[in-house]
């Protein structure tokens, strides 16, 4: 009786170990990109939320020392006309002078006790005479006290916030008060100060609430005296609360808020960043990490392929000639090729293992690259830009020490480029061990190099630049010849704040000391001291 096998079908076992692979390097890269987008994320909106609570904190700061340098002037011009008659025809030229002497108010107002208007500056609406029934002027009138109003429409139907101070003769007979008027919805000291930071390329601004959630400060100009106390940050600074968090606005948009309180006011701050912001970039650093990483993906799937069919062939040869030996091929040959079945396992494994190291090691070392000098070991220009420009919306105050090796030129012409390489080094380990823990060393470009003092007056950045100027004009060199180096030194914001003017400045003072003579260190507000004289 004969038997006969029927035959199976099956996959090949080259289809399942490329199969396997492909998927094992799919699902770590969907793994490690998930991991990456989400702690790029979560690092990102906490980073922005701190940022924006660190903002706001200062710029409440801002906002009170104004408020309060708003009524101190108004308290000024009151004492003045305490002993005035309030009648009397030099009032309102009195008036005009205060009125050009302070930067605080679109207009000032003298209203007496009986709550009408003597004098105003400028006197080009003819109110004088009349008698306003807004609520902040009862309520001023009333109080006999520094107040400020709400936002209201006043008789010329601008909306303005009154902040007024009381007027007292010698014997404290009140005789009414003096009003400065800040028009919100047009030029005003509040859009001088504040103005500038609200507008950013990441959609990032801030706004001012009076105590009762209503906007005094706002880049859309419509939006202003609108109620906001629905808003959950603004009802925390309605409370006197700082801090920051993720929150939904009244108008239903997504934000990474920072808040702080007025104290002096019972106003509050906010600044804040769209989610949507935020979430962008955390996308187009995942579709970076894909870019980057697609080539060495395909070069993998290709290695696998290959190695798959490496790794099956001497099963296939074997099962060939099982299958001829089984059909009694007469013509089959003895089979030579001896199958070591463990190390061909084991070399597919440790490729893919070499594969995948490969492209770690290659994108940590392609991180390092974008972010140091590869010579020096120093922070590189593109990292160093980046820093300042952190540090001036964090409004760190920090100083700039450009320096330039002096007639470096002849080292490499003399020595040789490698022995240059070697002096640029030294350099950078004498700059090293000077700096502090928060300093940054950076390779500017060929011989210069620069440093950033986060919080250093320029008297501190000078003493820095002095030290380093010294230890590389008596230090024995690489080269064993003496070098020296020529210093620029600038402050921001003392100097300019705009990070390119302060570097533009540094290179001044730089260039000062090569014409001073070269060895030496210059600080630009020397410049402009000799300019002035």
């Amino acid at each position: 009786m004969t038997y006969k096998i029927r035959p199976r079908r099956g996959f090949k076992l080259s289809s399942i170990i490329s199969f396997v692979v492909i998927l094992s390097v799919l699902v770590t890269i969907i793994i490690s990109t998930t991991i990456g987008y989400n702690t790029e994320r979560k690092s990102l909106f906490n980073n922005t939320i701190e940022m924006n609570g660190v903002a706001a904190l200062n710029l409440s700061k801002t906002t009170e020392s104004l408020v309060i340098s708003m009524q101190k002037s108004l308290q000024v011009t009151a004492d003045y006309f305490s002993e005035v008659e309030l009648s009397d025809q030099n009032v309102l030229s009195q008036l005009d002078f205060f009125m050009g002497t302070s930067p605080y108010f679109n207009s000032l107002t003298i209203v007496n006790s009986s709550g009408v208007i003597v004098s105003t500056s400028p006197n080009n609406l003819n109110l004088i005479g009349s008698k306003p029934n807004s609520e902040a002027t009862m309520e001023a009138l009333k109080l006999k006290k520094p107040h400020i109003s709400k936002p209201f429409h006043a008789i010329t139907n601008r909306l303005i916030v009154l902040v007024s101070s009381p007027i007292f003769d010698h014997a404290g007979n009140y005789k009414g008060f003096v009003g400065g008027s800040i028009y919100l919805q047009q030029a005003n000291i509040f859009r001088d100060i504040l103005g500038v930071q609200s507008s950013t390329t990441s959609g990032s601004y801030f706004y001012v609430v009076d105590s009762s959630g209503n906007l005094i400060y706002h880049p859309d100009k419509e939006r202003i005296s609108e109620n906001v106390s629905d808003n959950p940050v603004v009802q925390k600074l309605m409370h006197g609360i700082t801090g920051a968090q993720q929150v939904i606005n009244s108008q239903g948009q997504n934000f990474l808020a920072g808040f702080a309180p007025v104290p002096a006011v019972g106003w509050g701050i906010v600044s804040q960043t769209p989610q949507d912001h935020v979430v962008n970039i955390s996308e187009n650093v995942v579709r970076e990490m894909m870019k980057f990483s697609a080539p060495f993906v395909l070069l993998l799937v290709m290695l696998s392929f290959w190695l798959s069919r490496k790794l099956a062939h001497p099963l296939n040869r074997l099962a060939t000639y099982a299958s001829r030996l089984s059909s009694g091929d007469e013509k089959l040959k003895p089979l030579t090729a001896d199958i070591s079945w463990n190390y061909e396992a084991n070399q597919l494994l440790d490729t893919v293992a070499v594969a995948f190291n490969k492209l770690r090691q290659q994108k940590e070392e392609l991180h390092a690259e974008a972010n140091t000098d590869a010579l020096t070991g120093l922070t590189n220009r593109r990292t160093m830009g980046a820093i300042t420009t952190l540090w001036k919306e964090q409004g760190t105050s920090f100083s700039v020490i450009l320096m330039d090796l002096d007639h470096f030129k002849s080292v490499n012409d003399r020595h040789g480029h490698h022995m240059g390489d070697e002096v640029l080094k030294f350099v950078a380990d004498v700059m090293q061990s000077e700096k502090g823990p928060d300093d940054y060393c950076c390779r500017f470009g060929g011989e210069e190099f620069t440093m950033l003092l986060p919080h250093a007056s320029e008297d501190e950045a000078v003493q820095v630049a002095e030290r380093i100027r010294e230890r590389i004009a008596h230090a024995i060199t690489p080269i064993s010849e003496r070098v020296t180096m020529s210093l620029g030194v600038a402050t921001f914001p003392d100097i300019s704040d705009e990070v390119f003017e302060l570097f533009k400045y540094a290179d001044q003072a730089l260039y000062q000391a090569k014409r001073d003579g070269r060895n030496r260190t210059v600080a630009y507000s020397s410049l402009a001291n000799m300019a002035r004289i």
